[in-house]
């Protein structure tokens, strides 16, 4: 049986090296963003400003700064999720 603790160091060697995963994984996905928004809330369709500002945001942070951002987060991640389930 796995432990918080466990679960906590794996997420951060998954994370150790996230920043370039996450920035090709979103990179030029702003279409899919809205689409998905417009499905979520049962539209046809999304704000061309709010898909312009996730765009905007998304180029704006380099993978080096994600990776920075989320580097020895784990406890606060354990911590959320003990939140999120209890």
């Amino acid at each position: 049986m796995t432990t918080l603790a466990l679960a906590k160091k794996k997420w951060a060697r998954k994370m150790r090296d996230a920043g370039t995963k996450w920035k090709k994984g979103v990179t030029g996905k702003g279409s899919a963003y809205g689409k998905g928004l417009a499905t979520f809330l049962g539209v046809t369709s999304i704000s061309p400003e709010v898909v312009r500002r996730y765009t905007e945001g998304i180029e704006a942070v380099t993978p080096e700064e994600f990776q920075s951002a989320i580097r020895g987060k784990e406890d606060k991640w354990a911590r959320r999720l003990r939140e999120a389930l209890t």
